[in-house]
């Protein structure tokens, strides 16, 4: 039997009277790695808030860890989250090691410099945070969450601003992260090619749900005219089996 990380059912939020998303019911196996892909305004950051109870169903259920998400208590813990942007101060006098900590008391100095090894910042240490790059903050942040041990990994475009090489490589430092700490990653793109080379399984919305699945059998043709509106090129890494 498959186990089952996160379970939605039937999930719609409506803010201001307008729905943004409708009924939505999918499953995430442990382990996996999951893509959230559509066109903008599809409702993708909205479903992703929804899972992390940072906004109200409108109706439906969300279970994490078997356990709905309003009483995670402690749960919470164990899920981790990279938003699309960080919104700071830029001029805040305050270095990478000291964020870590600020945000991660407990954790011990070589744990912290361990965190940054893993994603490629460790020369970062002791460099303001205003001084990093988009891509660099960005691995700053998932070395934050991996301070705290997650199981599951919730990423919301986390490559937006990095070039086409930067973003290969910031994938397969996701990538490894996944297998190394047996994470499940569920990750928003906009690059079918990322969905393809990396995720196991695929989400197209559309406000709705379009399609789940295995992206070589849910993403052909029709499905990505669908629902992006438009001929759009799929590039299929061939050398990646999900």
């Amino acid at each position: 039997m498959a186990d089952i990380v996160l379970d939605v059912k039937d999930v719609s939020v409506e803010i201001g009277g307008a729905r943004l998303i409708e009924n939505i019911t999918l499953q995430v196996e442990r382990g996996s790695t999951v893509a959230i892909i559509g066109p903008n305004g599809a409702g993708k950051t909205t479903l992703l808030r929804a899972v992390l109870g940072l906004v109200p169903l409108s109706s439906g259920s969300i279970t994490l860890f078997g356990t709905p998400i309003a009483d995670l208590g402690e749960l919470r813990k164990k899920v981790g989250y990279v938003p699309q942007r960080l919104d700071y101060d830029r001029y805040l006098p305050l270095t990478v090691k000291e964020m870590l900590r600020a945000y991660a008391p407990h954790a011990l100095p070589s744990s912290i410099e361990d965190a940054l090894r893993e994603v490629g910042v460790r020369p970062m240490l002791h460099h303001p945070i205003g001084k990093l790059s988009g891509g660099q903050l960005q691995r700053v942040v998932i070395a934050l969450n991996l301070l705290r041990q997650p199981e599951i990994l919730f990423l919301d475009e986390p490559a937006t601003g990095v070039d086409i090489e930067g973003e290969s490589r910031f994938y397969d430092i996701i990538e490894r992260l996944r297998e190394q700490h047996h994470l499940t990653v569920v990750l928003v793109s906009h690059d079918l090619s990322v969905v393809t080379r990396y995720a196991s399984q695929v989400l197209c919305l559309n406000r709705r749900l379009l399609c789940f699945g295995p992206p070589a059998e849910a993403l052909d043709a029709e499905m990505i005219r669908l629902v992006y509106g438009q001929d759009t090129t799929l590039y299929t890494h061939q050398e990646h089996q999900p």
